[in-house]
């Protein structure tokens, strides 16, 4: 980046220099200075004297460091996500809200303990005068909608819906269409105003209002034959206004709108008006075109033909210009344009209705075929398909006799594309005819060479496995059963291209395959001999990987593995060496397998040279034992006293003595040691034989051990001249022996805590989530601004029998759950009784979720939760 600091838009000049540094250094290299940056950053955020400037350039530096991280590497940012929070929370500027906003979502999982604390400075921020600091709140809510948020901000919403800012009506609107993925009941109080907003004097608050209404009218809030009419008037009145071609974005989203709810004959023939009146207007009105044939599309030919019938014209014939465009986007809109609606519309297939295009117009569409632009080529083959596929199979059939003219010098290279092409055309939604068309193509593009000698078209295999992945189940489990069948069938040839597809899609289908893994075995290891050293190698890996699903490896396919190690080279000898023993090792292959992070051919490679780097690098730090040096004899345990140490003569050093044993919850550090007065040093625990125990120093941390594990006097009583250790360290740090913690739990000068509200409860075991799970049909939440035990007192004034589960245990751990127990409770009845969940805030008040069948208690505690 050969850009100075003032014009490269960073936050600080540490932003600037770590950018530098991962632009200049290796993928692996940048993944280590960045998690380096991760933990420096966290540090900096514990310093007590940390500004709201610092937190927001160390939080948009962990923002550039997750992102700018190698795939597959997780960086754990949950340290960050309280000083975000707080920066959302406490920021004085709009810029250091929005960065906190911003690191919670992204960061922040939707169930995050945490969310709670984000609710209220989202739902201050509602409650502002302040237009920027409402789009922040709303914007938050759009990026990152959930459950719990909705009883906070519902009835702000509600009246933000009427703002003055049309930023703040835009985003509200947005807003509840978004919460309302999470509870769609929200909507019913807003359907008048949503209908109002369809009216707006603001365009884009507009095009947020039929966002909003789609949704309406999918939940069946909003009636069809109502939604209908406004359309249609909203369709009208846009249109009076005869839009320029850039400013035309409203227009596209109401016919987009009415598109889904299938045109009247009336808004045809407006549609009708709109395309000629934009078709002569070049590239800006494409957008607006397309999106008025699609909307023709969407309707019953008779429909189109009635409309077309009173307006005396058709959709074509108002877009023949763009047949002669000289730009490819126009040449594609236009064959889009065709294969979008039914050819009894303009190909002149039925004798009621004449042919649009004349026969000049035809044969340029002819040559189409040969466009230079694949995505011409492949809208032509779809627009002739629909008029007659006796077309595209003829020239199919010509494309595998090599017939086609080619559209540069070099045609061998364009052959492969094209028939791939027409192949996805004539197979349509078939996996079957797809797999079965796919080898003849494949046979054609590579000749009738042995096949150790063929060479792998890297393009077929890309877009064969794309193609897989993208179809759905039916369309790839018949393709891959054809596919299947084929390795298995010895009389059918499987080109050097085709087994490198077949391996690919074995080791991510291999459950889809309708042949035993063990036929799948024989059948590889049968054909390894006919092809080059790299499908050897490619096959190899997939029998490695298929041998998981077998519970025993054929003997034939083992023998045919040895002969190939006897004829290969070093690289296919390892392979060899590498199925011969893991194949026999499940678990460890099992285990290789596990730790690949996708099913595919190349992570399975890479879990396995992960595997053999640790092999190698585990027998590199293991001890080795030359040839002449003696057997190592296993020695008997025996106890240290008794120890026989060499013969001094033998000795080129003092012997140590031998060590104590030592508790392993107070073991002491090897540099602690007490001094004397003459200066000396000895360690903790340990005694010289000469000294005086009582006359020795005894610092408080001894008197501490001494006093918690004997009594004091022994010391005294203990003769002068015993040499024993003046403290009974010894004795305490033995392993045997219990050891007891040097602050005593049962210390009298701890008070006894006060009593606190759910003490005078009933606290008592009962299935909270069975009783939670069984009222699910009657649902309440909201929000109360008391606190907890505030909501507790209220709910004990019911006068009625309590149960309450504390927040540490399960089920909904972190809520209060309460259930209001019936006075005489009956199985089936459900009169009552009553489950309530309460998450605590930090500005002492609380969300609450309740459940209850009994009408009359359920009125009773939302007035007691209000």
């Amino acid at each position: 980046m050969e850009v100075p600091f003032s014009s490269s838009g960073a936050m600080s000049r540490a932003h600037y220099a770590l950018v530098r540094k991962i632009e200049t250094a290796t993928p692996q290299a940048a993944d280590q200075i960045l998690l380096a940056e991760v933990q420096s950053i966290r540090h900096q955020l514990t310093r007590s004297t940390l500004t709201m400037k610092q937190c927001k350039e160390s939080l948009i530096l962990l923002l550039y460091c997750s992102m700018s991280v190698h795939p597959g590497t997780h960086v754990d940012l949950d340290f960050a996500l309280p000083h975000a929070i707080n920066l959302a929370e406490a920021g004085q500027s709009i810029q250091d809200k929005r960065t906190g906003y911003l690191f919670c979502a992204e960061i922040m999982p939707p169930e995050h303990e945490l969310q709670l604390m984000l609710v209220n400075s989202i739902r201050k921020d509602l409650e502002s005068s302040t237009v920027p600091r409402i789009c922040l709140a709303l914007d938050t809510l759009i990026q990152s909608p959930s459950k719990d948020v909705i009883p906070a901000v519902q009835s702000r919403l509600h009246d933000l819906l009427s703002h003055n800012s049309i930023h703040v009506r835009r985003r509200a609107l947005l807003a509840f269409h978004k919460l309302s993925e999470h509870d769609p009941e929200i909507l019913k109080e807003i359907v008048s105003t949503a209908r109002k907003r369809l009216v707006d004097r603001e365009p884009t608050v507009v095009i947020a209002a039929l966002t909003l209404c789609e949704t309406l009218h999918r939940e069946e809030l909003l009636p069809k034959d109502k939604y209908h009419k406004v359309l249609s008037g909203l369709l009208a009145s846009t249109w009076s206004k005869r839009p320029g071609p850039v400013e035309d974005l409203l227009l596209v989203r109401v016919i987009q709108a009415i598109e889904r709810i299938a045109p009247s004959v009336h808004d045809l023939q407006r549609l009708l008006e709109i395309t000629r009146h934009y078709g002569q207007m070049g590239p800006p009105a494409y957008a607006i075109i397309r999106q008025c044939f699609s909307a023709a599309a969407a309707c019953p030919t008779e429909r189109v033909l009635e409309a077309q019938a009173k307006f005396s014209a058709s959709f074509v014939q108002e877009v023949r210009q763009l047949l002669v465009s000289q730009e490819p986007n126009g040449l594609y809109l236009f064959m889009h344009c065709l294969s979008s609606i039914d050819p009894k519309l303009w190909a002149g297939t039925t004798p009621e209705v004449p042919a649009v295009l004349e026969e000049w117009e035809v044969e340029r569409v002819m040559k189409l075929l040969d466009s230079e632009d694949k995505l011409i080529r492949k809208q032509t083959l779809r627009t002739l398909w629909r008029v007659d596929q006796a077309i595209v199979e003829s020239y199919y059939a010509r494309a595998l006799q090599g017939e086609l003219s080619p559209i540069s010098s070099d045609g061998s290279e364009e052959l492969l594309p094209r028939l791939l092409e027409i192949l996805d055309i004539v197979s349509g939604d078939d996996g079957e005819a797809y797999a079965h068309q796919l080898k003849n193509v494949l046979k054609a593009v590579e000749g009738e060479s042995p096949l150790n000698k063929r060479p792998v078209l890297q393009e077929a295999v890309e877009e064969i496995l794309v193609r897989t992945h993208s179809g759905d189940s039916s369309w790839r489990s018949g393709c891959l059963g054809v596919l299947f069948a084929s390795l298995v069938d010895k009389d059918t040839e499987v080109g050097a291209t085709l087994m490198v597809i077949v391996t690919a899609l074995l080791c991510e289908y291999l459950e889809l395959s309708p042949i035993s893994p063990v036929e799948v075995l024989r059948a590889l290891a049968g054909r390894l001999s006919s092809y080059s050293v790299a499908i050897q190698d490619a096959c190899l890996i997939t029998m490695l990987r298929v041998s998981v699903a077998c519970d025993e490896v054929p003997a034939e396919t083992l023998e045919s593995v040895k002969e190939l190690h006897a004829q290969g080279g070093r690289h296919l000898k390892r392979r060899c060496d590498q199925f011969l023993s893991l194949s026999q090792s499940k678990d460890t292959l099992k285990r290789i397998v596990a730790n690949s992070p996708s099913p595919s051919l190349p992570e399975f490679v890479a879990a396995l040279e992960r595997y053999e780097a640790e092999k190698q690098r585990t027998a590199s730090r293991s001890p080795r034992i030359f040839p002449g040096s003696p057997p190592l004899k296993p020695r008997s345990p025996e106890p240290s006293s008794s120890r026989v140490s060499p013969t001094p003569s033998k000795l080129r050093y003092t012997a140590y003595d031998p060590p104590r044993p030592t508790h392993r919850l107070r073991r002491l550090s090897s540099g602690s040691s007490l001094h004397s007065d003459d200066g000396s040093a000895r360690s903790v625990g340990h005694s010289r034989p000469h000294d005086d125990p009582l006359a020795m120093t005894v610092t408080p941390g001894d008197l501490t051990i001494a006093a918690q594990t004997s009594d004091l006097r022994s010391i005294a009583s203990t003769s002068p001249r015993s040499n024993l250790s003046p403290l009974p360290v010894v004795q305490i740090l033995d392993e045997e022996t219990s050891g007891t913690d040097l602050i005593a739990l049962d210390s009298p000068f701890i008070s006894e805590p006060a009593p606190s509200i759910a003490s005078t409860l009933s606290i008592a075991e009962h299935d909270f989530e069975a009783t939670w799970e069984s009222l699910e049909s009657s649902t309440a939440r909201g929000w109360c601004e008391a606190s907890i035990d505030a909501i507790l007192r209220r709910l004990q004034g019911l006068q009625r029998h309590l149960k309450v589960t504390e927040r540490d245990r399960p089920p909904f751990e972190g809520d209060l759950k309460v259930v209001i127990c019936p006075e005489a409770p009956t199985p089936s009845s459900r009169v009552g009784l009553a489950a309530i969940r309460l998450k605590e805030s930090d500005d002492d008040s609380c969300l609450w979720w309740l459940r209850c069948e009994d009408e009359q208690l359920k009125n009773i505690i939302k007035a007691t939760l209000r």
